[in-house]
């Protein structure tokens, strides 16, 4: 082989490395893995596996209450309308919804049993907590009978925080045709 040939072939191979180097210098791997939830606060409901509809009912301060006909508003949206074994892939039941923001003011989470019947009773786990916070309200409400609402945790906000002795379990009907 020629010294042009060789020549040529080393000039190439230097091209193609400063190249690779450059092009290795700008792939910049991210700086923080961890996903940004969607909201500021969530509350969620899971219950039994089985053919169970439990709907969550939530309700943020001068709003209109959320839940399965009415899935969005000005703070909170629900994720998902759960129907127990329709229309799912898993057998998981749970529900959710987060707010956009916190705003000072009441906040009331209900569980309801839509079509619970020959099921009941049903004990259904609600958390509520604040995204980067504190857990607001766990625990287990039992629905006992068909379209029974009930309310799991009504708690008072003031600055993005919970105020003190504000939660209850007091009953405030969310949904219409709350029992």
């Amino acid at each position: 082989m020629s010294t042009l040939r060789i020549d040529a072939l080393f000039n190439m191979l230097g091209v193609l490395i400063t190249f690779i180097v450059v092009l290795l210098s700008q792939i910049n791997p991210p700086t923080d893995p961890q996903i940004t939830p969607p909201g500021n606060l969530v509350a969620s409901a899971a219950w039994p596996a089985g053919a169970i509809d439990v709907d969550l009912w939530v309700s943020a301060p001068d709003d209109k209450p959320v839940g399965y006909p009415n899935k969005s508003g000005k703070t909170f949206s629900l994720l998902r309308d759960d129907l127990g074994t329709a229309n799912d892939n898993t057998p998981m039941n749970y529900e959710s919804a987060f707010t956009r923001g916190l705003p000072d003011g009441e906040y009331v989470i209900n569980v309801k049993c839509f079509g619970c019947a020959g099921k009941i009773p049903v004990s259904v786990a609600v958390e509520i907590r604040i995204i980067g916070g504190p857990t607001v309200w766990t625990g287990v409400v039992t629905l006992v009978a068909e379209k029974q609402e009930r309310t799991a945790v009504r708690f008072r906000l003031r600055g993005g925080k919970v105020v003190a002795g504000s939660a209850s379990s007091v009953f405030k009907p969310l949904s219409k045709g709350g029992v």
